[in-house]
């Protein structure tokens, strides 16, 4: 008799049977085994059966309405901010890159019962949705986290996305300038826009020399700087992860900065003096001839100029807000000048 033909086990699940592609209930009358057919070939819908058929009530699953997939990103997102709390609530870039997810989300993908899609569904759409690596990413998880909530909520019985790692983004890899095309650059960018010029480069000498998250910059108050620390706090009190909230210690080109800063602007209010400098960045690195840089950029170049003074990792890392690995895997960049002098030191 072929395998087919006979009555196969479920592991796992008692008196649940399939054959040939169909599933089946195990009983016993007067003592010999019989089976009955469930009526299904989808393994869930089986379980379900199985237990309203000796129970005489369905499952606790099948009680709860199965969600369709856009209810499940919204009940999902809508848990990640209520569990924040009002007291660290998501930042609005958050808030906003949510609705962009679920709005890609809703237009690669049908709005069906989540029992009714395939894994390869899912990533399928996500990988031919045209998006950044990034992007994808994001959409996945979003995805993957709606499927998880339901399980917790016991909508369903399965997270099938679970075990799946999406495409991992590739690393930036940054040509960062020079000390001395830093500087170059904020030189620049003073001549070529004489009234806005200046507070572009102090902002930009600022970031570069204190690696804070622009974000953070803009809620650096005057009133934060003391006994030669920097307490970052964020804009109205809204920082990225709880390594944000920090103290960083000012070093000298740093006080420099601060001091140029009090004695063009004063000590009243925020510390930076403009918040718009990519305007005026990028031109000025293109006259130097350095890649254009960005707000990113310059807490890459603090990272790397840290880690090339001799700092240690943990100490740049706190400094960063971040955790030593994201530190070296994100920030860390090593330039052709660092390769050179590493390859002199081989004999």
């Amino acid at each position: 008799m072929s395998k087919a033909s006979t009555f196969q086990k479920v592991q796992g699940v008692s008196n649940l049977y399939h054959r040939g592609g169909r599933y089946y209930a195990r009983l016993s009358i007067g003592g010999k085994p019989t089976w009955r057919s469930l009526g299904t070939d989808k393994i869930r819908e089986a379980k379900r059966k199985l237990a309203q058929f000796f129970t005489g009530k369905p499952s606790e699953v099948a009680m709860r309405e199965e969600p369709t997939l856009y209810q499940a990103i919204d009940q999902c997102l809508e848990f990640r901010r209520s569990r924040r709390g009002v007291s660290r609530p998501l930042s609005p870039a958050t808030i906003k890159t949510h609705g962009e997810l679920r709005v890609l989300a809703r237009k690669i993908l049908p709005d069906r019962k989540l029992s009714q899609f395939r894994d390869t569904d899912i990533t399928n759409a996500i990988g031919a949705c045209g998006q950044s690596a990034s992007r994808r990413k994001q959409c996945f998880e979003v995805i993957k986290g709606a499927y998880a909530r339901a399980v917790t909520l016991r909508q369903i019985d399965h997270n099938l996305l679970e075990g799946i790692v999406p495409d991992q983004v590739e690393r930036k890899e940054r040509n960062l300038p020079t000390r001395k095309q830093l500087e170059k650059v904020c030189d620049v960018m003073e001549a070529m826009f004489p009234e806005a010029g200046r507070a572009a480069a102090l902002t930009a000498r600022f970031l570069a020399f204190s690696g804070l998250r622009i974000s953070e910059a803009k809620g650096v108050d005057w009133t934060h700087i003391s006994g030669g620390k920097l307490k970052v706090r964020g804009l109205d009190g809204r920082l990225k992860t709880r390594r944000s909230r920090r103290s960083v210690h000012i070093n000298d080109p740093l006080q420099a900065t601060l001091d140029e800063i009090a004695s063009v602007y004063g000590r009243k209010g925020p510390v930076l003096p403009t918040h718009k400098i990519l305007i005026y960045l990028k031109p000025a690195c293109d006259e130097v001839g350095v890649e254009r840089l960005t707000h990113h950029d310059l807490r890459s170049w603090y990272c790397t100029w840290c880690l090339k003074s001799g700092i240690d990792v943990p100490t740049v890392a706190d400094w960063l807000g971040d955790d030593p690995a994201t530190t070296l895997r994100t920030y860390a960049q090593v330039d052709e000048e660092a390769k050179e002098e590493a390859a002199r030191k081989l004999r």
